[in-house]
């Protein structure tokens, strides 16, 4: 019984806020219309568009608390079910949600909301990042406030609707097209927020090069569903594919959604957009877009059956593990190390989703989360390193801990979160994917584990520890200001969501 009430719970929280952030859709829209038909200055005297404007910032801060407890009862529906069935595959099977069931809304609307919509463990996990890591971003760009910004208001709107969509639609080329669409409001924002050159050069830098690897998924689905003559996810799962038509899908999503994951030999992109674009486009790029590709390539590889030797894909992703790792003892630009160890760890995350072993999988979602809310973490130290030294160079920068004693500080326990010491959820995700791999490969998760928690944590960590710890320069004149209010609030925000996840990680799993 209390299985069935926790998971009724979390059908109603979830589909509520589906509905809430479509009626929020409905009144940002009518707000941004007026605002281009009539002055800004006769609207803001205006009473009523006031009120509109407060309740719908209001409203998406409610939007946020009510996934929350959605996802809570999720959670617990999903603990209560593996205890049962001593099975962890109950924690990212989905369920079915019935819309607008006996509604005369219903022949209004188009056929998605006529029909089931899928949650998955993953997919909450996703739309908690689109909140979370949004907020982050938005902060970082810049120091004013944008919920006043009726484009940046309508923009983050359509943003979070599309992503309810993405990770909610059990019709397999509508998934595609929220996949697409997800490039917009996401460019939009970073445009409304920050219309700078490079910010801008940076978000077509990433558009052009992704849409590389959506051509490939493209094809990939196009195939699925010439030969599976369906477009429901369910129906997918009791199809058979033949070897040679498996291995044609499995080659095109892993090679399609791997471009903007990104996973070796295609990361290059990342590193260059990473360097040109602002830290806010950093934080949102890493803590939260590639996360859009891993979902993807999970959700479809996890609902086709298929079955695919993939020693060849995992063999790729270890050749980025130890690439990434290897060009981290190299590097003098900060951002440059954070964005290979990022892609180190996105490479591990696919490795898993490849591997498909059930603890693998559970290890490769948790490890998403993780590297979101680090390399959000990450990106913003950098750029408050950058502001205060001018230069991202490591041979120039020295004595952080000793000028900024606050940021050194903050630095240490970034480290501490990056080392995956046991206690956090690094060390947790880690220890299912490296689980999953030791019963198949032992050979692959040694070699693996060296260069990953080894090789690439001291190169790592090296490049830090010279700059927090190294004696300041004889000639500083003027001592840089340590950390402000709304850095200190940034940065206390990533370190809060890190324990939060770590705690549940260890009460869930």
């Amino acid at each position: 019984m209390f299985n069935l009430n926790t998971m009724y719970l979390s059908k109603i929280f979830i589909e509520f806020n589906f509905y809430f952030l479509f009626i929020l859709f409905i009144i940002s829209s009518i707000i941004f219309y007026f605002s281009k038909i009539i002055s800004i200055q006769k609207l803001n005297q205006n009473s009523v568009f006031n009120f509109l404007k407060i309740f719908n910032v209001v409203s998406i801060l409610v939007s946020f608390f009510i996934h929350i407890i959605g996802f809570w009862f999720y959670c617990i529906h999903a603990y209560s079910f593996s205890l049962n069935l001593f099975s962890e595959l109950n924690l990212y099977n989905s369920y079915s949600i019935e819309l607008l069931d006996n509604s005369n809304i219903n022949n209004l609307l188009p056929s998605y909301f006529k029909s089931n919509v899928t949650i998955d463990f993953f997919g909450l996990i996703l739309l908690t990042l689109a909140y979370i890591v949004g907020f982050i971003s938005v902060l970082a760009l810049d120091s004013r406030l944008y919920w006043k910004n009726i484009k940046y208001i309508f923009s983050f709107n359509i943003f979070l609707l599309i992503v309810y969509i993405y990770v909610t639609v059990s019709n397999i080329l509508l998934f595609f097209m929220c996949y697409e669409l997800l490039l917009i409001p996401s460019f939009l924002i970073v445009y409304f927020v920050s219309p700078s050159r490079r910010a801008i050069q940076a978000s077509l830098y990433f558009v052009i090069w992704t849409q590389l690897g959506s051509l490939l998924v493209l094809i990939a689905i196009s195939y699925i569903i010439a030969i599976s003559n369906t477009y429901e996810f369910s129906d997918l799962k009791y199809f058979n594919f033949t070897n040679s038509e498996s291995t044609i899908i499995v080659f095109l999503l892993f090679l399609g959604f791997g471009f903007k994951a990104p996973i070796w030999p295609f990361h290059y992109w990342l590193t260059k957009t990473h360097v040109e674009a602002p830290s806010g486009f950093s934080i949102y790029l890493s803590g939260f877009l590639v996360k859009t590709a891993l979902y993807g390539f999970y959700k479809l590889n996890t609902s086709i059956f298929i079955d695919v030797d993939s020693s060849i894909f995992i063999a790729i992703c270890i050749i980025g593990v130890v690439d990434s790792s290897l060009k981290m003892w190299g590097q003098t630009d900060l951002k440059k190390l954070v964005a290979y160890g990022t892609i180190q760890e996105m490479n591990i995350i696919y490795l898993a989703f490849c591997w498909g072993d059930s603890c693998a999988i559970l290890g490769g979602i948790l490890f998403s989360a993780t590297h979101a809310f680090l390399s959000a973490l990450m990106f913003f130290l950098v750029d408050c390193v950058y502001r205060r030294f001018h230069t991202r160079s490591l041979i120039e920068i020295n004595g952080i801990l000793h000028i900024t004693p606050n940021l050194g500080l903050a630095i240490l326990f970034m480290l501490v979160f990056f080392s995956g010491i046991p206690g956090t959820i690094k060390f947790i995700s880690e220890f299912y994917i490296f689980s999953g791999l030791l019963e198949a490969s032992p050979l692959s998760c040694f070699i693996l584990m060296l260069v990953a928690n080894v090789l690439g944590l001291i190169g790592f960590s090296k490049a830090w520890f010279n700059a927090v710890f190294g004696m300041p320069k004889k000639n500083t004149k003027y001592l840089p200001m340590d950390l402000t209010f709304k850095e200190s609030y940034i940065i206390l925000y990533c370190y809060f969501f890190l324990f939060i996840f770590s705690y549940f990680s260890f009460v869930f799993f």
